[in-house]
């Protein structure tokens, strides 16, 4: 999924927690409508991947980790 930068501008780092090498991190943006992404970024930062947008924080954090845990 490609999600343009200044789509999460504005959206600030809620949450994250380390998945092996990787990192998968809640934006939520608090000041406006509650709305985020989660995004899974490599140890450089680089954003590997970025969800759609949520209205739920929930279930956004919820699917961003059953995309990086592995399946049992």
């Amino acid at each position: 999924m490609h999600i343009e930068e200044n789509e999460v501008d504005g959206f600030e780092l809620s949450y994250s927690v380390q998945v092996d090498t990787q990192l998968l991190e809640l934006l939520v943006d608090e000041l406006e409508s509650g709305d985020c992404y989660w995004q899974l970024t490599n140890a450089c930062g680089q954003v590997l991947q970025r969800s759609n947008r949520y209205e739920d924080q929930a279930l956004c954090l919820r699917d961003g980790l059953n995309n990086v845990l592995p399946p049992r």
